[in-house]
């Protein structure tokens, strides 16, 4: 009965089955390819390149919001230290709260640069990448979709695609910058 079923050859051969070497070789030939940095931005045309540009001044805005916070907070620190008087540290703490105010609306406004421009123009190119990747496809024979592909396979791998290229362009770029 085992060997009706095929598991007395597999029980006993020392020999792996060819489905799992298969597997293994697909596994090998399925390893992602990686595209070079500057291969990422090769779609953007010259509102992309305003908007990275104007996003990458925002991230380093953003980034200097933290050791320019340390410096305000060490002024305030010498500020209660060093007035001996009462009734001037008020003024002087205020200035230097007034300080810690126009960070954080500097740092706010970059923050908001910085990402909403990487967004857009991550958002911008993903849309005409689908476009060309769309139209591509398109040209292609019909006997491709018949042997090649399965139903909804193109559409499936179109977005797919094209979802992480959009979340590398935007999100993770503007986050490298900003450290």
């Amino acid at each position: 009965m085992a060997s009706d079923n095929g598991l007395d050859e597999a029980t006993t051969s020392n020999n792996p089955p060819s489905e799992n070497t298969h597997d293994e070789k697909s596994k090998q030939k399925e390893k992602p390819e990686t595209v070079p940095f500057h291969r990422l931005f090769s779609f953007a045309d010259s509102t992309d390149i305003l908007l990275m540009t104007v996003g990458t001044i925002g991230a380093i805005g953003n980034g200097l919001g933290l050791p320019l916070m340390t410096l305000l907070f060490g002024q305030m620190i010498d500020t209660f230290g060093s007035i001996q008087r009462t009734d001037h540290v008020v003024g002087e703490v205020s200035k230097v709260s007034l300080k810690f105010v126009c960070l954080a609306i500097g740092t706010g406004l970059a923050s908001f640069l910085q990402v909403s421009c990487w967004m857009v123009t991550g958002e911008r190119q993903a849309a005409r990448i689908r476009g060309l990747y769309l139209k591509t496809i398109l040209r292609q024979d019909v006997a491709f979709f018949d042997k090649e592909t399965n139903t909804g396979e193109v559409i499936g791998r179109m977005s797919g695609d094209t979802v992480l290229i959009q979340d590398a362009m935007g999100e993770k770029v503007c986050n490298i910058i900003d450290l």
